[in-house]
């Protein structure tokens, strides 16, 4: 009965056409489990989403840098970086207002950060905008060869980053975190992405942690990726794919013309999604 029904609710769903693709970056389309140096878009994704820009417009909306992730997604026409606060939609480059407002106490928690975060394995990425500005830092202990020492320094830097009303960004029971001047919307990003390339429906967005619930909501279609790290619970996409059969998923929206279709063998319904 259970298969059956999820048939019938495959029947009862609308096949869109994609007119712009829009999607996170780690995890969904690059390895979530890999260093930043290493990291990069595997061949057979990359392969495919270029024959993609070939037809229509890519947007790449990321909690990174534009130094980092531009470089690694050459296919892309548009990207929202640091989840909003610089974009940069083929060559014009868009700031958060008010961004510069909130810098010093960026610089501060920063600093705070450096000094209090001594042990083995502690890492902090800073966040910079195409002026070389620090604008956010990511605190990351995966690589701590004491985890349990470096999530008590982490938590105290934490405080302090919350004493200074920075936004603090945490993704479930991982060992790492976010620290921003502004609360991420990535939905807001969509938006505006797709605005400035005129796109008015048909977007499809791929994510994979709720960070990327905003764009999801902002979408024609949205695309759920699961990796080993994915809290499926708490992602409100439509539709489900597993990171290994992205590429596949590409493969077969090109052959399909362009056209999404919940029927693809690799998509599946998202079962948690709250629905109307």
């Amino acid at each position: 009965m259970t298969h059956q029904k999820n048939q019938q609710d495959k029947a009862k769903l609308q096949r869109i056409s994609v007119n712009c693709l829009s999607s996170d970056y780690d995890g969904t389309i690059s390895p979530i489990d890999i260093s930043r140096i290493e990291s990069r878009v595997p061949l057979q994704t990359r392969v495919a989403l270029r024959q993609i820009s070939n037809l229509l417009p890519i947007s790449i909306i990321t909690m990174k840098d534009l130094p980092f992730i531009m470089p690694r997604t050459p296919f892309a026409q548009a990207w929202s970086a640091i989840g909003g606060l610089e974009m940069r939609i083929n060559r014009r480059v868009l700031k958060k207002e008010n961004l510069e407002d909130r810098l010093t106490n960026i610089a501060l928690a920063l600093n705070y950060a450096k000094s209090h975060l001594s042990s083995p394995g502690a890492e902090i990425e800073e966040k910079q905008d195409s002026e070389g500005h620090t604008v956010a830092f990511c605190v990351d202990w995966r690589r701590a060869e004491d985890p349990k020492k470096v999530k008590q320094e982490a938590d105290r830097v934490a405080n302090f980053c919350k004493a200074l009303k920075l936004k603090l960004i945490t993704y479930g029971t991982q060992p790492f975190y976010d620290v921003y001047p502004f609360i991420p919307d990535k939905g807001w990003a969509l938006q505006e992405i797709t605005n400035e390339l005129g796109v008015k429906n048909g977007i499809l967005y791929m994510g994979d942690s709720k960070t990327d619930n905003p764009a999801f909501r902002a979408a024609s279609v949205s695309l759920g990726v699961m990796h080993d790290e994915t809290l499926l619970s708490t992602l409100e996409s439509e539709y489900l794919v597993k990171f290994e059969d992205v590429p596949y998923f590409l493969h077969a929206l090109l052959l399909n013309d362009l056209l999404f279709n919940p029927d693809f063998p690799m998509i599946k319904i998202n079962p948690n999604r709250r629905r109307e």
